[in-house]
């Protein structure tokens, strides 16, 4: 599989918040050359059971508002970047990434292996060890002039 974009800065990202552009482009600078490629705000999961999607053109098009969206999808020769950008990041981004991971899987069950990744200005307290504990990999970009508190 290969993404779209190049790792690298872009001038848009779909769906990020500027603290989000900030604590991923302070993990794109820090890291060229990372992923060969990447894909932003990427549809995984299943529609509503009502929304008729497969045989209702405009429904299906609607489809894609109600399926969950990964962040960052990053290639890697060898697995693919499960990417979740948040600030103080803590369970619901644990919670976001690893449930991300399973309705990838169930999409793409034919992707190599993937790695659940959250990226973050800083990770709340007591959290980092529940991250590796789950398999989360958890990278701290430090202080984020956009975020609240930092």
């Amino acid at each position: 599989m290969q993404g779209k974009f190049p790792f690298e800065i872009r001038t848009f990202y779909p769906h990020m918040m500027p603290h989000d552009v900030h604590i991923w482009e302070k993990y794109v600078r820090a890291n060229p050359g990372l992923f060969l490629s990447c894909d932003y705000d990427v549809p995984i999961g299943p529609t509503p059971d009502w929304l008729d999607d497969e045989l209702d053109a405009e429904q299906g098009r609607q489809g894609f508002l109600y399926r969950k969206k990964i962040d960052v999808v990053a290639y890697a020769t060898d697995y693919i970047a499960l990417i979740e950008v948040k600030p103080s990041a803590g369970s619901s981004a644990l919670g976001q990434i690893l449930g991300y991971q399973v309705l990838f899987k169930q999409d793409f069950p034919n992707a190599p292996r993937t790695v659940p990744m959250v990226v973050t200005n800083q990770c709340q307290n007591g959290y980092t060890e529940i991250f590796a504990k789950m398999g989360v990999q958890l990278v701290e970009t430090g202080r984020c002039e956009y975020c609240k508190n930092n």
